[in-house]
């Protein structure tokens, strides 16, 4: 379903109205913030991306040919735009290994956390060590609760492929949540 309240303002940028772009980035800069810093976990990294996505989005505003959700089209900008900013930049988005510093030096008084707690600090933890492109995907679906469909169009996979890296996503997850969990008992 297409946002008329997007529609609106879009065609007022098209028409000439270049304030009422103010109110698109409004809508949706927090968003796209967030999934930009779940990549590169970097807060001036997210902003400068951020920025750029949306002088992308407002430079090709003319191109956007309101067949599809705005939202779905923004989002490829600003996956395309950030996928090549970290290969760019080489910005510091590299997974963390075993030598790094230990999991248990993260968090303060874990003895005080409750069990789900616990696992929702590793699951922090195990989302971080994700490529680029399965934190996209994992923030899409499960953060900003965007349809199979909508992820295909944005990353350009068939909704197969993005139903099976899913399925890997959360296998791979499960899998780390349960090392660290099992190495805490140690």
């Amino acid at each position: 379903m297409k946002n008329p309240n997007d529609l609106f303002y879009i065609q007022r940028v098209k028409a000439g109205d270049i304030r009422a772009f103010s109110m698109i980035v409004s809508n949706y800069q927090k968003m796209v913030f967030t999934i930009v810093l779940k990549i590169v976990e970097n807060r001036e990294d997210a902003e400068d991306i951020t920025q750029e996505i949306f002088v992308k989005v407002f430079k090709s505003l003319e191109r956007f040919k309101e067949e599809s959700e705005f939202s779905t089209w923004l989002y490829r900008i600003a996956y395309n735009t950030t996928i090549s900013e970290l290969r760019k930049r080489k910005l510091s988005f590299v997974p963390m290994d075993d030598n790094s510093v230990p999991v248990n030096e993260a968090v303060t008084d874990e003895e005080e956390l409750e069990p789900a707690d616990i696992k929702l600090h590793y699951l922090d933890v195990a989302l971080k060590k994700l490529p680029p492109d399965e934190i996209f995907l994992v923030s899409l679906y499960y953060f900003k609760e965007q349809s199979i469909e909508a992820i295909s169009e944005i990353s350009n996979l068939s909704v197969a492929n993005v139903k099976v890296k899913l399925y890997r996503i959360r296998k791979k997850l499960a899998l780390e949540i349960n090392r660290l969990l099992q190495d805490e008992d140690k």
